[in-house]
């Protein structure tokens, strides 16, 4: 068989990297994080809702390291538990305030993760890039620097990766719509990926190509406000709940569970408790609240495609 990579779940055919996962906060806040660098080479992308409604990335990466990730900003709670699961992770950030700071020392202390932070160990992998703007959206991350440093091991996969779901049905995209945002994934057939659109338009990375993703993950989680700072929405992202896996231009319904913080995802089928498995490849994970999700249909999809 090979090895393979254990977040994608592709072949390695230049050996496995043996260095820790990265996790890195990238900002989406507005029209000025964008474009995001670096984002498309994530392995696992996972998106959740933070405050003014509107959403920010954890950007997970092992099989690919770009020179240059952001643009980085704080971290936030619902952080912590969600990069529980990658065998002790680097996690990368721009500051935070005093009650998340506190916590995420607490996660470091218990061995949850290796914080490298503007306020913390790690500052002089931090940088400004003056022609993006002013602060705070201009914060980048030299990432080979931060890992040239990095002790420990791999991740462990967090996903099954195998053949389609035998009650996958077809479907054109999905959409994720927050009192802020709209979000939609379109299956594209020519890359064979699911393409993403963000208030109706394409999203680009740095070189103005559209992001995509192999798998789209939208799971129904719950919210409360963070202890650590009242304005802000934290995801519980152990437990179970609902949600969709769209793959290879089909949807499956899917329950999720995660006892625990260092537990990969479990994916089962709704209907018949089977495992559902992902393809091989890139993934995006949509952490969204329970009714916040849609199926596109056809004329929906091509509405946004043009």
């Amino acid at each position: 068989m090979g090895a393979h990579h254990p977040l994608t779940g592709l072949p390695a055919t230049s050996g496995v990297s043996r260095l820790p996962a990265l996790a890195v906060k990238i900002g989406n806040n507005d029209t000025r994080s964008l474009p995001q660098v670096g984002l498309e080479q994530a392995d696992i992308v996972y998106e959740a809702h933070i405050e003014n409604n509107v959403t920010r990335f954890v950007a997970v990466f092992h099989s690919r390291v770009p020179d240059k990730i952001g643009l980085v900003r704080s971290a936030r709670s619902s952080d912590i538990d969600l990069i529980g699961n990658l065998n002790m992770p680097y996690f990368a950030y721009w500051g935070s305030n005093e009650g998340v700071g506190a916590e995420v020392r607490e996660a470091e202390s218990s061995g949850t993760f290796v914080g490298r932070s503007t306020s913390g160990t790690g500052q002089e992998n931090f940088f400004r890039d003056d022609s993006r703007g002013s602060s705070p959206f201009n914060g980048f991350l030299d990432a080979p620097r931060l890992l040239r440093g990095a002790t420990g091991v791999e991740p462990d996969p967090v996903f099954d990766y195998g053949p389609l779901p035998a009650s996958a049905v077809p479907a054109a995209g999905v959409r994720w719509s927050t009192p802020g945002r709209q979000i939609d994934y379109v299956w594209d057939y020519p890359s064979s990926r699911w393409l993403r659109f963000q208030g109706g338009v394409p999203l680009l990375d740095a070189d103005g190509v559209q992001h995509g993703a192999d798998n789209v993950l939208l799971l129904y989680i719950d919210y409360r406000v963070s202890d650590a700072d009242r304005e802000s929405p934290q995801a519980l992202t152990t437990g179970n709940g609902d949600g969709w896996l769209l793959r290879e231009g089909t949807v499956t319904g899917v329950t999720w569970g995660r006892p625990f913080v260092a537990n990969a995802w479990h994916l089962a089928d709704d209907d018949t408790g089977e495992i559902v498995m992902l393809v091989p490849g890139t993934t995006w994970v949509a952490l969204a609240r329970l009714g916040e999700g849609k199926i596109l249909d056809a004329s929906e999809a091509a509405a946004l495609t043009g």
